[in-house]
């Protein structure tokens, strides 16, 4: 076929998944997994067994995917959809944006303990108060877990304070908690 002429003439193997992972994967604190685009964050995420996408039912508001109304009210703030009338929509009415930070809530809600993507759709100034948010919302759980958080977005680290940063650029891990012992974040 010729397909397989262009895959001959390009030289182009059958696409096989790299094995990536982060080495010694904490298991409690936030956990940002940074680096370019291409370099494995999804494939960390789907590595770690719980990459999945929240069910979300379209045609119902916002508010009412929830498990029950406080904690999506919870669970929206603490993602950063401060647009109250929003929530009283349809999901499929939400911007990009509004629907990128619904569904991190709704991830949230579902115990998803990944989040792929985060920030991408967002301007910059929103990213920092979704981190900020984000980390205020870890730090208030009175069982503390784990969360996976995967972004091509360097800057919300400040923003963010995550525990640990694994950069797969570098494929290295930084432990960052003693940091917040030495002065930074309250434990």
């Amino acid at each position: 076929s010729y397909l397989e002429e262009i895959k001959k003439k390009y030289d182009i193997k059958d696409y096989q998944e790299p094995a990536v992972a982060i080495p010694d994967s904490p298991t409690e604190g936030i956990v940002l997994i940074v680096g370019t685009s291409g370099s494995g964050k999804s494939t960390i995420l789907r590595g770690l067994g719980a990459f999945r996408t929240p069910t979300v039912d379209p045609d119902v508001t916002v508010i009412e995917n929830f498990s029950s109304p406080e904690r999506g009210e919870a669970l929206l703030l603490a993602s950063g959809l401060r647009t109250i009338p929003a929530w009283f929509r349809p999901a499929r009415t939400l911007s990009n944006g509004e629907y990128h930070r619904f569904e991190m809530a709704r991830s949230l809600d579902q115990g998803i303990e990944t989040i792929d993507e985060f920030t991408s759709v967002v301007d910059r100034d929103t990213a920092e108060s979704l981190a900020y948010s984000m980390r205020r919302y870890f730090d208030s759980q009175t069982a503390q877990s784990v969360l996976y958080i995967a972004s091509c977005h360097r800057d919300i680290i400040e923003w963010l304070d995550p525990d640990y940063v694994y950069d797969t650029d570098l494929c290295a891990l930084e432990n960052r908690r003693s940091l917040h012992r030495l002065g930074g974040r309250p434990e």
